[in-house]
């Protein structure tokens, strides 16, 4: 089958190249779409791998990803982020694909490396992710952990993604920074309020969801820190929402 290698980037110098070497065996088709924030070399990088790189000012990770699949040679389109890379399994799998389908995209299953380790449990892309689909039955939506959205039957491959997560606390803690914000402005701007209710359940739930019920705690510290950080990613929503409030009603 062919198919189109996209991949969105910013400041990804220290991963591209793993990224585009794990996928120079699916196609004569690879596309970078390089965040216009980039400060490193992550587009030159690129070029001199054989990619097409185009640079596209950022208005969100949908937008971003929406726009790099129109400009891909090929309808069906394999999506990696610049931290990740496509194990040969999951490359001959796709390749051997008949050129007429029943399916029109598949999720992957994706292993995350978080502080050093590969995350078995705790709710990490325990059923894998769309990152393979005819580009004329599917579209990116959502401001934050975006995702594709279809009305297709999904299919499903079982070799992987890998993800060069957060390597410390601190990568960790900037990511969810970003994200919580996000999150924040998106219900602000749809007219969510504050609510102390949600301040309190959700990062409870969210921890018991995460290190018990998804198992976390098979993955040792590892899900127990992960769990407890993701808590304190659902506080920050809610207190950067109150404050967005507290700051329109002054």
């Amino acid at each position: 089958m062919n198919a189109s290698a996209v991949v969105i980037a910013r400041d990804s110098a220290k991963f591209i190249l793993p990224c585009l070497e794990s996928l120079k065996n699916l196609s004569d088709d690879l596309l970078v779409v390089v965040d216009s924030r980039s400060v490193d070399n992550t587009a030159d990088l690129a070029k001199n791998a054989g990619a097409r790189v185009m640079i596209r000012v950022f208005d969100s990770f949908s937008g971003q990803k929406n726009y790099a699949d129109s400009q891909a040679k090929y309808g069906w389109i394999l999506s990696l982020d610049a931290d990740e890379t496509a194990s040969p399994g999951l490359i001959k799998a796709i390749r051997d694909l008949p050129e007429h389908q029943l399916f029109q995209a598949y999720s992957i299953p994706r292993k995350n490396k978080i502080f050093g380790k590969y995350i078995e449990h705790s709710n990490w892309d325990p059923n894998g992710l769309v990152r393979f689909f005819n580009r004329e039955y599917c579209q990116w939506e959502g401001v934050v952990h975006e995702q594709i959205v279809t009305d297709k039957t999904v299919g499903r491959f079982y070799d992987c993604i890998y993800h060069e997560n957060y390597a410390t606390v601190n990568e960790f803690m900037a990511k969810q920074d970003i994200y919580s914000t996000l999150e924040a402005d998106r219900l602000y701007a749809a007219g969510i309020p504050f609510s102390w209710g949600q301040f309190i359940a959700q990062p409870l739930l969210d921890f018991t969801r995460r290190y018990i019920l998804h198992a976390g705690f098979l993955d040792g510290f590892h899900g127990l820190f992960l769990s407890y950080l993701m808590a304190v990613y659902h506080l920050s929503v809610w207190v950067k929402l109150w404050q967005k409030s507290q700051k329109a009603s002054s």
